[in-house]
């Protein structure tokens, strides 16, 4: 069943929680992002998919959509079912004053809807978006093999850069992120090579190791791994790649509604 507690936990934290940068993981590649009283949900897919498609979700809905009540921002990293989700994204349109944020193929799709074009905000590489005083998007460039216009996202919030990579591949240009900016937590999709190793899905962990080499990221946490019943794969087994390739990151598996924090008075 889904967690209304979840909802609770995200939505009523106070006092020296804060202060916290924290992330959860809603299963699949989606997230949410909250710092003092800025809540940003990236790519949730919080519904079930047609019985005919052909992959079957793997991991139960942790968040009925119309339970949230407070969110600033919904972003979407591209226009596919499990990150642009018409069921998810239109409770976040009745029930909360969010914004819809993603690139041109995702907020094409969010306006179809009836998301308003007054809250909604198309982003492209190197576009920058305040949320909240404290809180700032930067968009990148995806190597999304199967979504031209998919966007990577830098969260720079005071404690620290959250890098969401939505189904990117491996590419270099993660180098010049990581040289240009601070990141700490990068969030990178991992699964089975499906449909094909010359063109997956999701990295697999040698690639996701390299990804993370090149965002210098202190902590990696990998996505995407438990939602296909056909893709899902062992998380645990990048260890060893990280270790040679990224021996400066630390690899946190989080399962779904698990939570990681980071403290601004660490940094």
């Amino acid at each position: 069943m889904p967690n209304r507690s979840l909802v609770e936990e995200i939505e009523e934290r106070q006092g020296e929680e804060s202060k916290k940068t924290t992330v959860w993981r809603l299963g699949g590649a989606g997230c949410v992002v909250r710092f003092g009283e800025t809540i940003l949900y990236i790519d949730p897919y919080l519904a079930i998919p047609a019985p005919d498609i052909e992959f079957h979700r793997a991991v139960p809905v942790p968040i009925l959509p119309d339970t949230i009540t407070k969110a600033d921002a919904i972003l979407s990293t591209h226009d596919h079912e499990d990150h642009c989700n018409e069921e998810t994204v239109m409770a976040f349109k009745r029930n909360t004053d969010a914004l819809f944020i993603g690139p041109v193929s995702s907020t094409r799709k969010a306006m179809a809807w009836g998301y308003p074009s007054d809250r909604t905000v198309v982003m492209r590489p190197n576009d920058i978006y305040q949320i909240s005083p404290t809180t700032t998007i930067l968009a990148f460039y995806s190597n999304d093999l199967y979504s031209e216009s998919a966007l990577t996202f830098l969260l720079k919030t005071p404690a620290g850069g959250i890098f969401h990579g939505g189904d990117t591949a491996y590419f270099e240009g993660l180098r010049e992120i990581g040289r240009a900016h601070k990141v700490d937590i990068a969030l990178l999709s991992f699964a089975k090579q499906v449909p094909t190793p010359s063109k997956p899905y999701y990295m697999n962990a040698k690639s996701l190791a390299s990804a993370a080499r090149d965002l210098k990221t202190d902590v990696v946490i990998p996505i995407h791994w438990d939602l296909w019943a056909e893709a899902r794969d062992d998380p645990m087994s990048i260890g060893e790649w990280v270790k040679k390739m990224s021996p400066r990151a630390k690899l946190c598996v989080l399962g779904v509604g698990e939570r990681y924090e980071l403290d601004s008075d660490s940094l």
